[in-house]
């Protein structure tokens, strides 16, 4: 084998590999498959929802009408705190005074650079909280349903990757 078919055999594996892992990125881009129901529904232009939902619990996602806030339930069309197992949502601006005077978060950590977010827990309900590009995100999950090492996995996705459009 030449040097010249060599390096064109280098090249072509090299860029099967390259376009093979831009293939895996691009489909981790996208929001979980458990959002697709809903995604026509969202009118925010900024929202990032976790590219993955790692439960083997049957979620049926909802949405409320203005489209800002999502719900994963472990019931049809049911948005009680009872049946919620995980709620995105975002607002266009932090609210006033956050992260809230009075009310210390119990840990912050970074999930992307510049991007930190402030986690809280109460009654078996946790909830992890960020501002990123001028926006307000908060990721709030069923302890029983999701680990804390999954809400981070879901957190950090929602802030590496881009909003979604549609």
């Amino acid at each position: 084998m030449s040097a010249l078919q060599f390096g064109f055999k280098l090249t072509m594996g090299l860029g099967l590999v390259v376009s093979s892992v831009l293939a895996t990125t691009a489909a981790l881009a996208a929001p979980a498959p458990v959002f697709e129901p809903i995604l026509d529904d969202i009118t925010p232009t900024n929202f990032r929802l976790p590219a993955d939902v790692p439960t083997d619990v049957v979620l049926y996602p909802s949405i409320l009408p203005n489209g800002g806030l999502l719900f994963l339930s472990t019931e049809p069309d049911c948005e009680d705190i009872e049946c919620t197992a995980l709620m995105v949502a975002t607002e266009s601006e932090p609210p006033p005074l956050w992260p809230f005077i009075g009310a210390n978060p119990f840990r912050t950590i970074d999930l992307v650079d510049g991007v930190r977010a402030h986690f809280w827990e109460r009654q078996g309900m946790a909830s992890w909280q960020w501002i990123q590009d001028d926006a307000f995100y908060v990721m709030t999950y069923n302890q029983s349903i999701f680990s804390e090492e999954a809400a981070i996995e879901m957190a950090t996705s929602m802030a590496t990757e881009p909003p979604f459009t549609r």
